[in-house]
């Protein structure tokens, strides 16, 4: 389990460089999804210096990330085409000044037959919140016609080398609009969103071992926690309640805890003589995953949130470890060792239903679930370095969000408690 340790706490990656986002598809989606047409916004008055890029485009890849939508573009309304690919719905717009300075995005929803409209929505943005504005009448599509909410306004945070340490940044779920959070002259690294999205969750070397600290999002201040346990690792937030799980060394190995980050008070929860570590909730926080050597080599286990009731999860493989759970309870992601390569597959809860979702492509690793379930963000080194990848549950439509440089351990958002916060927003319906 020291190996596994050291893994978790010292892995390294390499140089900054610029977000590109890079579609690589391999293998067929064996879920259902809905054609659905694309036409460019018209435009008035606008400087398209200004914006990162056209709202259609935006849109197609909204739609084609979701793992909800087969997108079929055409540059003007053509229902020959729509029909014949049973594109029932089509959406475009128009992206146009305004003399108060501001952007007027009106986006459209339109059944293919009929041209009847079925949702609209009108955005008043400045240029920077364009896209933020689509991602906005991306996901009201989804639920217009799915009856689910989307992630599009959701976001991702990683780790990035940057001038030679690892920090935290973080970007929307697409890659673009990278920020960095972290500004240390040591590691930063396992980061995890806070409730609400307010703050970050990450373990720092600052001190001269791993320790968490919070950052707040709005303040940017950084607050020790659990200053009592000298190492603190592996954090991850309670979705009902907000405690946080993580594992701290005691007596020479990893153990669990449960803990307020507010007072500071945490309780052991894992009562096993072998080392545990990478945890993850269940949703509605009733289990807990971790993992554990105490079958002589790394595998999943879950038990109860009290500790109670231990049950090894995974059997198949020498090497299993970072397992997630799906926000639909169904399913569980982790990372596998096959013949030298990490690899990312999925199971049922009761680790039957064995499903690999990479290979033959160098290792992956780190799995982290979209809100929805729809979607798997993760790690791979299969372009030579590490970059992050965005995958349909199946494994199929894998998407590269970040180019250049190093980049690990991503983990997901919860959904925005307020999506509207960028824009001021009238509904056309």
């Amino acid at each position: 389990m020291k190996s596994l340790l050291l893994l978790l706490l010292f892995s390294v990656s390499s140089l900054w460089a610029a977000i590109d986002t890079i579609a690589v598809d391999v293998g067929i989606s064996v879920y259902k999804t809905m054609p659905i047409g694309v036409i460019p916004f018209t435009e008035s008055g606008i400087d398209d210096s200004k914006i990162q890029e056209k709202p259609h485009e935006t849109v197609s890849r909204d739609f084609s990330l979701s793992g909800r939508f087969d997108v079929v573009p055409s540059p003007r309304f053509d229902l020959v085409k729509f029909s014949r690919a049973r594109a029932k719905f089509y959406v475009t717009g128009k992206l146009e000044n305004t003399a108060s300075g501001k952007w007027k995005l009106s986006c459209f929803l339109y059944a293919s037959q009929t041209k009847a409209l079925v949702l609209g929505e009108s955005y008043t943005v400045d240029a920077s919140n364009v896209r933020a504005a689509v991602h906005l009448f991306t996901d009201k599509v989804i639920h217009e016609l799915w009856g689910v909410r989307g992630v599009a306004s959701t976001e991702l945070a990683w780790v990035s080398k940057i001038g030679g340490v690892k920090q935290i940044v973080a970007a929307d779920y697409d890659g673009f609009n990278r920020k960095q959070l972290t500004s240390d002259s040591t590691i930063s690294m396992m980061p995890v969103w806070g409730l609400g999205n307010r703050d970050i969750i990450y373990v720092s070397f600052r001190n001269g071992r791993g320790q968490l600290f919070r950052k707040n999002l709005l303040t940017r201040k950084d607050t020790r926690l659990f200053p009592a346990f000298p190492q603190t690792f592996s954090p991850v937030v309670n979705p009902v309640s907000g405690e946080l799980l993580f594992s701290s060394i005691t007596d020479g190995k990893a153990d669990l805890f449960i803990g307020n980050m507010d007072t500071g008070k945490a309780k052991r929860v894992s009562f096993i003589r072998a080392s545990q570590t990478s945890p993850a909730w269940s949703p509605r926080a009733s289990e807990i995953l971790f993992t554990s050597d105490r079958g002589g080599s790394p595998q999943v286990f879950v038990m109860g949130k009290d500790g109670s009731d231990v049950r090894r999860l995974t059997f198949m493989g020498r090497y299993n470890e970072q397992a997630a759970w799906s926000p639909d309870g169904d399913r569980i992601a982790y990372t596998s060792m096959d013949n030298g390569k990490m690899n990312i597959y999925t199971c049922a809860i009761d680790g039957s239903d064995i499903v690999q979702l990479t290979s033959g492509a160098g290792n992956n690793e780190r799995p982290t679930w979209s809100p929805d379930g729809m979607l798997i963000a993760f790690a791979s080194d299969r372009s030579g370095s590490y970059q992050i990848y965005i995958m349909r549950k199946d494994g199929s439509n894998v998407t590269r969000i970040t180019n250049g440089g190093e980049n690990t351990s991503p983990s997901w958002s919860w959904y925005p408690e307020d999506t509207n916060h960028t824009t001021s927003k009238e509904s056309t319906k």
